[in-house]
């Protein structure tokens, strides 16, 4: 037991580190299976522990501790790690699912940077700027998904509500290390300013360019089909018979095989909270080779509502495309992407086998 327990005490750097990549994995599988009210106390659980433990670390040991109480102050970056790699992981599946893979790239590298920085800031110098940074982040992220479900509503003024209220946060959280910790945040005051500052650019530039997932919509499923048509609360389409791993498999996009005249059809299904509120487009782009770049040929905007757990239904449709290689987005009204697919049209020389099915 006690070789056990010098082995453990020679090595917190590096559990600490395992820590980290335990709780990312763990919240990589349980948050694809719980809803998003279960997720905001979860998360909200987890800043808390993180930010209590982030004081206790920097505040100073007073004589007369006990071994007891050393002991659990030495264990707690394993503890914190892990609720840190808990919070990115999580993170990384609400956004990732919030948005198409091309367009969330952006939050992945940050989390690759925040998982790799994990080990270079252990250094004694900049552990505490380091970690009120990665503190503030997840703040930044979880008010980014808070604030429109409580709102009901996506934009500009709801993302700038959710800026402010997560800086208001981590005044709050500096201010309580001002008390707790004085030495440690006095000393690093411009160091915690700077890297809060340094999130805020970021996520600002990411906004703007609209490579932040558009969280808390979500696209369920979107897919092509020759026709859809709504027959009381039910979406029927006819699609081509094709193998079961053809939608899956294929990365240049589903094939539709069209006749002259022949319209292409592309159903989705949007989630969104109860209670909310959101439009969206279906925008229709030809890649021209000629120009080298997606050339917008149709957008079709409509409303959608919260609540159904299914994701809210809709379609649209493109007359008579072009043969070639297509790329439908379904977006917001201010460009931020939900959900994306790739289309090959080609014109039939012979009407292909259809089928019916009826869409969820």
């Amino acid at each position: 037991m006690k070789k056990l327990t010098e082995f453990f005490s020679h090595h917190k750097h590096h559990l600490a580190t395992v820590a980290f990549v335990a709780g990312f994995l763990v919240d990589i599988i349980t948050f694809r299976t719980i809803n998003l009210d279960i997720s905001q106390i979860i998360l909200a659980g987890y800043l808390i522990i993180l930010a209590g433990s982030i004081l206790v670390l920097a505040s100073p040991l007073h004589k007369g501790v006990s071994k007891i109480d050393q002991s659990m102050r030495s264990w707690l970056p394993v503890i914190q790690q892990y609720v840190a790699g808990n919070l990115l992981s999580a993170f990384l599946v609400l956004y990732f699912s919030s948005g198409s893979l091309s367009q969330s790239w952006p939050f992945l590298i940050i989390v690759a940077l925040a998982a790799l920085s994990n080990e270079t800031f252990f250094i004694e110098k900049y552990r505490l700027p380091f970690q009120t940074t990665l503190f503030f982040l997840n703040l930044v992220l979880f008010f980014a998904l808070a604030t429109p479900i409580a709102l009901g509503s996506l934009g500009l003024i709801t993302f700038l509500s959710s800026i402010a209220i997560s800086v208001a946060f981590f005044v709050l959280f500096f201010l309580l290390g001002r008390f707790f910790a004085p030495d440690a945040f006095l000393e690093n005051t411009l160091r915690i300013a700077g890297g809060a500052l340094s999130v805020v650019v970021v996520v600002i530039l990411l906004y703007v360019t609209h490579l932040i997932p558009p969280i808390p919509l979500s696209g369920k499923s979107i897919d092509a089909y020759h026709s859809v048509v709504k027959v009381g609360d039910t979406y029927i389409a006819t699609d081509e018979v094709r193998s079961w791993g053809e939608r899956f498999f294929d990365i240049q996009g589903v094939t539709l095989h069209l006749a002259s005249g022949e319209s292409a059809y592309v159903f989705s299904s949007i989630f969104a909270p109860a209670h909310f509120g959101a439009g969206v487009v279906h925008q229709w782009e030809l890649f021209e080779p000629a120009l080298g770049k997606w050339v917008i040929k149709n957008r079709v905007s409509f409303p959608i509502l919260g609540g159904r757990p299914e994701g809210y239904r809709g379609y649209s449709f493109m007359d008579n495309p072009t043969s070639g290689r297509w790329r439908i987005s379904i977006k917001t009204p201010d460009g931020a992407v939900i959900s994306r697919m790739f289309l090959i049209v080609e014109q039939a020389k012979n009407p292909p086998v259809t089928v019916e099915k009826i869409l969820e």
